[in-house]
């Protein structure tokens, strides 16, 4: 049996600031009031996983509301809150417009870890473990590598891609190529024959005939243009694809091994194929 680390989620009760582990991800808080009050928002992949956020929040008195739907999942926030105030200043940069920093006192410990990893942690599918990180805000990235690193899970920065849905939306936007346009010489002005009243055998002289521009003819119909192409934007609210962005890949034994002895087993109802394995012998 591993021995209980002094950073393991077990290692200390929780408390409003270990809220802060869900922020290390694509989580958001906003400010609102001046700042008085405050909300977390955040997107659950499955049930399985909203359940559990739910039940996260509870031992702190936050009750998660469903909103729509994203790429990602299915978008959690709870009401505005006065309690949430210091948690959203600690982590909201006083220098720009709620741009999210990760506090000079932030300490990522195993609490912290299960909370990001639940919010929005998954397998890479080789063996390792993806910890996304805010897109929106790199000043942060750099920070959390480094509290990764001293719980001795030293990351790889990677970027995810986008999920299947906002790469064909992307394809069907672009423009297509311009296909070389063959230069065609106007057409020749049209000279009509014309004869002369009095004599129907003579032709008049051509240059005394008027010349017709086909470029002058402005009363001709115009051809219908190509049918606007219809794209299904339901589950896009922004432009940005909400899978794509930067993350921490963890891989390695033992650094699997580590990271599995911090957040601990898998919450009931989260799939365990969705949390962090080791399938290594477990060290005693």
């Amino acid at each position: 049996m591993s021995q209980l680390s002094l950073f393991s989620a077990e290692a200390r009760p929780t408390s409003l600031a270990d809220l802060g582990g869900l922020l290390c991800g694509p989580a958001r808080v906003l400010r609102f009031g001046g700042g008085v009050t405050a909300r977390i928002s955040l997107d659950a992949a499955d049930p399985g996983r909203e359940r559990a956020l739910r039940a996260a929040a509870a031992p702190f008195g936050l009750t998660f509301e469903a909103g729509g739907h994203s790429c990602v999942g299915r978008e959690l926030r709870t009401a505005y809150r006065r309690d949430l105030a210091g948690l959203a200043g600690a982590w909201t940069d006083p220098t720009g417009p709620d741009h999210k920093r990760v506090p000079a006192d932030f300490q990522l410990d195993g609490t912290a870890l299960r909370l990001w990893v639940l919010a929005a942690g998954r397998p890479d599918g080789r063996g390792g473990y993806l910890l996304p990180l805010d897109g929106g805000a790199p000043g942060t990235h750099d920070r959390l590598i480094a509290g990764t690193t001293r719980l001795g899970l030293p990351p790889a920065r990677v970027q995810l891609p986008r999920c299947p849905a906002c790469t064909a939306r992307a394809d069907a936007e672009k423009e297509p190529p311009e296909e070389p346009v063959e230069r065609v010489p106007p057409p020749a002005p049209v000279r009509r024959e014309r004869r002369d009243p009095a004599d129907p055998d003579t032709l008049l002289d051509p240059d005394d005939l008027p010349v017709v521009d086909l470029h002058d003819l402005h009363d001709l119909p115009e051809l219908p243009g190509p049918e606007p192409v219809t794209i299904c934007r339901t589950h896009h609210r922004t432009g940005e694809c909400r899978a794509a962005g930067p993350a921490l890949r963890i891989t390695g034994a033992r650094r699997m091994h580590r990271l599995v002895e911090l957040v601990g087993p898998p919450p009931e109802g989260v799939d365990a194929a969705e949390w962090p394995r080791y399938w290594g012998r477990s060290r005693t």
